[in-house]
């Protein structure tokens, strides 16, 4: 007897169960296109944070760039011996840039 009555309850917990999952089946498709929605929203974010850091890398690595130029403009100025379109030349720089590290 106690062996029929634990196989109903597992029969009744099967049905319900199979129950469940059809109506969380039914509930995900009618909410399907809101979770697509939310997945390419994270997308979006995603892309518009890696845009962002790559923009922050580029600019630190023309901040580099610059400073080292500088460095170099500066060593070819203490030199004395190019003139500051020379200076210009071998640095990268603009010559409004090396007459402002000359002083001038």
């Amino acid at each position: 007897m106690k062996i029929y009555g634990r196989t109903r309850k597992a029969i009744k917990e099967t049905i319900r169960i199979f129950k469940d999952r059809n109506v969380l089946k039914e509930y995900l498709e009618r909410k399907e296109q809101e979770v697509v929605d939310m997945l390419m929203e994270l997308y979006d974010q995603e892309e518009v944070m890696r845009s962002y850091v790559e923009s922050e890398r580029y600019e630190a690595a023309e901040k580099a760039e610059k400073a080292a130029n500088k460095k170099i403009a500066q060593r070819l100025l203490m030199m004395g011996k190019l003139s500051i379109e020379e200076v210009a030349i071998g640095s990268g720089l603009t010559m409004e840039e090396v007459e402002e590290l000359a002083g001038l």
